[in-house]
């Protein structure tokens, strides 16, 4: 009897602003077994009907762990993930693991030492397997933010900010669909809460002090690949390829 496929987590870690959110959410659409959670707007949705949260987040610091952990864990049961995979577009095209097995990709998690402990108590059938670390300078991570935009209408996400300097070239991140002739930007685009100068400054801090350690971590235990994103979406075809290789080195594909 063929052992049964495992449900293998792949978390995606980096500065804000490094785009790992967008990368996210892009390689979902080109398997039909990957499913991309981002552990963010789970608390953000959450802090919608919770004010001690809401001023955590817009404060640039991190929740509590076990608040994070709890939300993870319940957003990654199975009516919740079959709910999540069906708001997400799915290219005509896609691709598909063969090993049978429906895989996720986490954003922001686990961001701390005590979230990576948290995963080891996890049930045996999820696998904490690889983290693609993405490796963007401060300057450019700054600009990004302070550029994020998402549509109260549409809900699009979108980039107004663009950066070409030494060696990057990431253009603004703008509407293809109709968002573009529907909505009026000027009155329906926001900025998040906690993309201000003083927060970002925070929030860069804490990155430093509560995620490298983690990174660390995996490094230590040869499950860390680290990507530096040069041309931003455009390089969507190399960041498939580490994944493909992932798995195709451990016999999944």
């Amino acid at each position: 009897m063929a052992a049964q496929a495992k449900t293998t987590l792949i978390s995606l870690v980096g500065k804000p602003g490094s785009g790992k959110g967008t990368y996210g959410a892009l390689l979902a659409s080109r398997y039909r077994n990957l499913t991309f959670l981002s552990v963010g707007d789970v608390l953000r949705d959450s802090a919608k009907r919770n004010e001690t949260l809401r001023r955590v987040l817009t404060s640039g610091k991190l929740v509590d762990d076990t608040i994070v952990n709890e939300a993870v864990i319940e957003s990654l049961q199975e009516e919740n993930l079959q709910q999540l995979k069906a708001q997400h577009s799915i290219d005509s095209d896609a691709k598909v693991f063969n090993d049978g097995g429906e895989h996720i990709i986490l954003d922001g998690f686990p961001r701390t030492d005590a979230q990576t402990k948290l995963l080891s108590k996890w049930p045996s059938s999820l696998e904490p397997a690889l983290a693609i670390y993405f490796d963007v300078p401060d300057d450019i991570v700054i600009t990004k933010l302070l550029g994020r935009r998402k549509c109260t209408i549409c809900g699009g996400n979108f980039n107004i900010n663009g950066v070409e300097q030494d060696g990057w070239d990431m253009p603004p991140l703008l509407p293809k669909n109709g968002c573009k002739e529907k909505c009026d930007w000027d009155i329906h685009w926001e900025k998040r809460d906690d993309d201000t100068a003083d927060i970002i400054k925070e929030r860069m801090q804490v990155f430093r002090q509560e995620t490298e350690p983690v990174l660390e971590s995996w490094s230590d235990s040869n499950r860390l690949v680290t990507f530096v994103p040069y041309k931003g979406v455009k390089e969507m075809d190399r960041l498939a390829g580490v994944l493909e290789n992932y798995f195709h080195k451990h016999s999944l594909t």
